[in-house]
């Protein structure tokens, strides 16, 4: 009896043992990281589902946190009503993250009916209230502005300073005054920040004092808006206490000095950037110099330009300083231009083609048309834009040969600039590169479609909506998306439930079983000639943004890709395969926006509209709110900050390496 219990016992324990195994391997487990992955998953095909009325009413506070947060991103204004009634949720996390997803909706009304259900509501969850607000309302809702800055006097600092960016982002004008007087008086230094920055944004000129007064900070970032706001006005008077910038430690806030000197572009302006070129010796503020006097249009440096020309090893130095000498000198350029046209680089090829566009005349076509003829995408599309400019009555042909190139960029300059001139006979072409289901590219289709666009109530008005239903018939999500949006803008006509859904990135059981190996973040770290630079990736924040991030490292991606985009006091931006800002890796993802900021450091996701993205991502070199809520956050730096300043575009990822986290 014993040994028939024991066998007995044993056989039901092995039993249930497989029973577990197939009731999850059918996708019928309920266990939490399920939920979520269902929740994550319906989120990536930009779907509400039934289940979520489940989702938003679970036990478990994530889930209904991340529930909410779903919501949001995918933007489904009628699911977005059961936000309002989460923000009486007992778990702050969840009420927080409700009030959040409600700004992500994009449906105005929702500001007013914010403010007036938040106003007993604690400190923190308020803050978030007024955040989502000054990212819903605009300068024409003088009511719901003029509610949300009288918050600029709430008690508690985090309300305040939400308060400051919300008068920023919705243009609200009247509160410039409460505005200066936070800036110059709050108690917490992070909320007189914030109005600093809504100052400056909002282009206030009037305090140029208070501008001063924040010169002298230890904080670089600080520094760097004082000066901003000292230059708003250009005013002369305003150039000596600018040009002690050009001085500082930090070279983001010497490059907002620059600006701010090239912006005011007095004599006394112009003798202090040519006085600071003379002993300048970074890359980066030197090019940005030769940029500065070309915008100028004055030859100040002249013969710096030109020594740097034969003694700088930099590509981006001698591009530059090319470019500013064809401003100059003209056609004196052309023989120095055409010595240096066989050295071989793209890029310096492709600025040569922008430079000759300055100079204009009978000259520069040959030499364009060679450079149009070039193997290099890079300087085919550079070439392309400046002879269409240059020679415009041989549009026609630039077209129609950019049309034929079997690279995607050329086809979308060119159908760029059919919609520019309106020429209806392009438009039979147009209808051929998106109808049933042409394997056009992604880029192409999109740029048929708005091509469309500008075609619409003139005399080719029929085939132009014909070509526009065909986009919002196409398979690929972003292109039916910006279909629907011309028909709102153009026709003023509902087509969103006409919308391709996107095809998920992974599957639930993919995302599921992600979710288990990465219950802690992972790590990135990216290697390049001046160092390495280490990241924390927000999978818990970001999770297909990550998930896309590591495969495509682990894969070899990035492997020599290049920075190809690197603007002081902005960004280092790279993972471009095409290397010129056009290219992914054949796919797109969603956007997955959160409530986590743009700090210095912070890794984001580059995108052309919302739910583009691909492999491209960016590194902040300064704090940068503009950008929150409408770029991906999903890494920052953790070491490795002085690698990043050294980056200059044309420096190589080397390698990035998962330095945490289980194999795939």
């Amino acid at each position: 009896m014993k040994k028939f219990t024991v066998s007995s016992l044993l056989l039901i324990i092995i039993l249930g043992l497989i029973a577990i195994f197939y009731f999850d391997l059918l996708g019928l487990s309920k266990s939490k990281e399920a939920t979520l992955a269902s929740i994550i998953a319906a989120e990536d095909t930009r779907r509400v589902t039934g289940k979520f009325d489940d989702y938003i009413n679970d036990p478990d506070p994530d889930i209904r946190a991340r529930a909410a947060l779903a919501i949001g991103r995918i933007g489904d204004t009628d699911a977005a009503r059961a936000l309002f009634v989460m923000l009486e949720d007992s778990v702050a996390e969840v009420a927080e993250t409700a009030a959040f997803a409600i700004g992500l909706t994009g449906e105005r009304r929702f500001a007013a009916n914010l403010l007036d259900v938040c106003s007993d509501f604690k400190p923190e969850l308020l803050a978030m209230c007024i955040r989502s607000v000054g990212f819903l309302s605009d300068s024409g809702m003088t009511d719901v502005n003029e509610l949300a800055a009288s918050y600029l006097t709430h008690v508690d600092h985090r309300v305040r300073e939400q308060a400051a960016y919300a008068v920023w982002r919705s243009s609200y004008y009247d509160g410039t005054d409460m505005l200066i007087n936070v800036c110059r008086n709050d108690p917490v230094r992070p909320v007189q920040i914030a109005a600093l920055y809504a100052l400056v944004r909002m282009r206030i000129e009037k305090p140029g004092d208070l501008y001063a007064e924040w010169l002298p900070d230890s904080d670089p970032y600080v520094r760097l808006l004082a000066i901003g706001g000292l230059s708003l006005g250009k005013d002369d008077s305003k150039t000596s206490i600018i040009a002690s910038g050009l001085n500082d430690r930090d070279n983001n806030v010497v490059a907002q000095a620059i600006n701010a000197l090239t912006g005011i572009g007095s004599e006394r302006a112009i003798e202090r950037l040519k006085s600071k070129y003379a002993v300048e010796d970074d890359e980066k503020l030197k090019v940005l110099l030769l940029e500065s006097f070309a915008r100028l249009g004055d030859d100040a440096i002249v013969d710096y330009a030109l020594d740097d020309i034969h003694t700088q090893e930099s590509i981006n130095i001698k591009a530059a300083a090319i470019y500013y000498l064809s401003r100059i000198k003209k056609e004196e350029m052309i023989p120095l231009i055409d010595s240096l046209h066989d050295l071989g680089d793209n890029y310096l090829k492709a600025r040569i083609a922008d430079a000759l566009g300055t100079i204009g005349g009978e000259a520069i076509k040959p030499r364009l048309v060679s450079l149009y003829k070039d193997s290099s995408v890079l300087v085919r599309a550079a070439a392309f834009e400046t002879i269409c400019a240059v020679d415009p009555g041989n549009i026609d042909y630039y077209i129609k040969t950019a049309l034929a190139d079997d690279d995607f960029v050329l086809q979308g300059l060119a159908i760029d600039k059919i919609g520019q001139i309106k020429d209806p006979d392009f438009l039979p072409q147009l209808k051929s590169l998106i109808k049933d289901g042409a394997e056009a590219h992604v880029t192409v289709k999109r740029s048929v479609v708005d091509a469309a666009g500008n075609f619409l109530g003139g005399d080719a008005d029929s085939l132009a909506e014909d070509i526009l239903y065909r986009g919002l018939l196409d398979r690929e999500y972003v292109v039916s998306k910006d279909a629907a949006k011309i028909y709102k803008a153009k026709l003023n006509q509902d087509k969103s439930a006409f919308i391709s859904y996107p095809k998920g990135l992974i599957s639930s059981r993919k995302i599921k079983s992600q979710l288990g190996k990465y219950r802690e973040n992972p790590k990135a770290k990216i290697i390049t000639a001046h160092g390495e630079i280490e990241m924390e990736l927000y999978f818990d924040i970001a999770p297909l943004t990550v998930y896309n991030f590591i495969r495509l490292a682990k894969e070899g991606f990035y492997d020599s890709l290049d920075f190809h985009r690197v603007i002081p006091a902005f960004v280092v931006q790279g993972g471009d395969p095409h290397g010129d800002g056009w290219g992914g890796p054949g796919y797109t993802i969603r956007c997955e926006y959160s409530p986590l900021t743009f700090k210095r450091g912070t890794v984001g996701i580059a995108h052309s509209g919302r739910d583009t993205g691909g492999s491209q991502f960016f590194i902040t070199l300064m704090p940068l709110p503009h950008l929150d809520s409408r770029y991906t956050v999903f890494g920052q730096v953790i070491s490795g900050m002085e690698v990043v300043n050294q980056i200059v575009r044309g420096d190589k990822i080397e390698h990035i390496e998962i330095i945490t986290g289980a194999d795939e």
